[in-house]
């Protein structure tokens, strides 16, 4: 080989590498992008990562993955095999070298348009056909889909869990959420995907098997950590799954009335379920006002006395009292020590009086924010105003009840509580 070739063989190697290194940073940014787009619904591998977290010590960021097929794999979902492709994916764990997995994904049609839920209901017995056209036929209703729902325990942890047919029900759910392919092929497979809230405040294993009981146990994977929109709820499971754990299938519906007054709303759904039912609203109209006083100096100064004996007791995803609290279980013990009865969850407590400008908060207000990427709008964190820009909370998993400087970023309102308007909702 002459000199001369031997140098033109160099000088060309050059040029491609110099060429691949551009390319890979123009793939690199391309990627960086997408990633952006959509890193509020797939941005953490099966290896359960822990999200950033804000001032306010919650999650910033979703955590979903693939679907793993073999002995610890999902049952069949609504499809079938027949509505199964088979591909591999590969994931790669921190500190760990790429493996390549094979995944099935049943197939779950992409909504053309997505319906805002406005309550769900629920009862002990499937609903009868009487009462389902009774529901579509009540005022303002648009929309009305019929899901299970019922208690179940995920990994020891007591979890609000419905059962759905993926494809109906992923129209209902906010926009990323209903965006990601990836999550409903995996509720689809027989996965279980966990609420953002309670995935990180019950420090659930993501992309591992756990077990699963309503009133069967069977071991089920935990598929992903996102927002379905429907405040209370806290797991979601295709219906094969749900037989499997022996949830109850039908018993619940959720509802779509945009135009409908909320209150009036529940009313009459409650009239047409049988005595018992459980109605949530999940949307309200806000109305920015002058609040008033609402509550007595004597009831503001029992919960805060309230409030304040706990700090100490440590967090515990799902806990009211009185030796361990989540954020929303704080604050529904502490009122009840002024006999004021609270709904369970934030995305309910946000609804328990007027809401007011932050500027004008007074002690004993409630504080809210909405840390959950995939649903912007949802309430998942809630706190008691002490005054002077200070708050008594219980902060997350890990931390205890304490008083602590009131973040402003993510926050989603001020509520001035009427007890009133509180035990309607609660």
């Amino acid at each position: 080989m002459s000199a001369a070739f031997r140098r033109l063989r160099v000088a060309a190697a050059a040029a491609a590498r110099q060429t691949r290194g551009s390319v890979v940073a123009t793939v690199a940014v391309v990627l960086i992008l997408v990633i952006g787009l959509v890193g509020a619904v797939l941005v953490h591998s099966a290896s359960g990562t822990r999200p950033a977290r804000t001032q306010a010590g919650e999650p910033t960021s979703l955590s979903a993955n693939r679907i793993p097929t073999g002995p610890a794999g999902p049952a069949n979902g609504n499809g079938g095999d027949a509505t199964r492709q088979t591909t591999t994916r590969t994931t790669t764990k921190p500190g760990a070298q790429q493996a390549s997995q094979s995944f099935a994904e049943p197939k779950v049609a992409r909504p053309k348009h997505l319906v805002t839920p406005t309550l769900i209901a629920s009862q002990r017995k499937p609903l009868s056909h009487g009462q389902l056209v009774a529901l579509q036929h009540l005022s303002g209703v648009t929309h009305v889909l019929t899901i299970g729902e019922g208690m179940s325990r995920v990994d020891g942890h007591q979890a609000k869990t419905i059962a759905v047919h993926p494809a109906s029900f992923r129209a209902w759910t906010p926009r990323l959420t209903a965006a990601s392919n990836p999550l409903w092929s995996s509720i689809a497979a027989g996965e279980l995907t966990a609420s953002f809230d309670m995935g990180h405040g019950a420090k659930l294993p993501l992309g591992k098997t756990v077990p699963v009981r309503a009133a069967h146990k069977s071991p089920t994977r935990i598929g992903a950590f996102a927002s379905v929109g429907l405040g209370p709820v806290d797991a979601v499971v295709d219906t094969h799954r749900a037989d499997q754990i022996g949830l109850t299938r039908g018993n619940a519906v959720v509802i779509s009335a945009p135009k409908a007054d909320p209150l009036t709303l529940r009313n009459d759904v409650r009239s047409v379920l049988k005595s018992g039912a459980s109605t949530t609203l999940l949307r309200q109209v806000i109305v920015i006002r002058d609040a008033g006083e609402f509550m007595t100096r004597k009831q503001i100064a029992t919960i805060l006395r309230a409030a304040a004996s706990r700090i100490g007791k440590p967090y515990v995803w799902g806990a009211t009292g009185p030796n361990s609290f989540d954020c929303s279980g704080l604050v529904q013990w502490s009122f009840a020590h002024a006999g004021i009865t609270m709904p369970r969850v934030a995305a309910e407590q946000f609804f328990a009086g007027p809401h007011i400008p932050y500027k004008d908060a007074r002690p004993g207000d409630l504080l809210f924010w909405h840390y959950d990427p995939t649903d912007p709008t949802d309430v998942d964190h809630v706190a008691i105003y002490a005054g002077d820009g200070k708050m008594i909370v219980a902060p997350h998993t890990g931390l205890d009840v304490m008083v602590q400087e009131v973040p402003l970023d993510h926050m989603a309102g001020v509520v001035r509580v009427d007890p009133g308007v509180a035990s309607q909702i609660g």
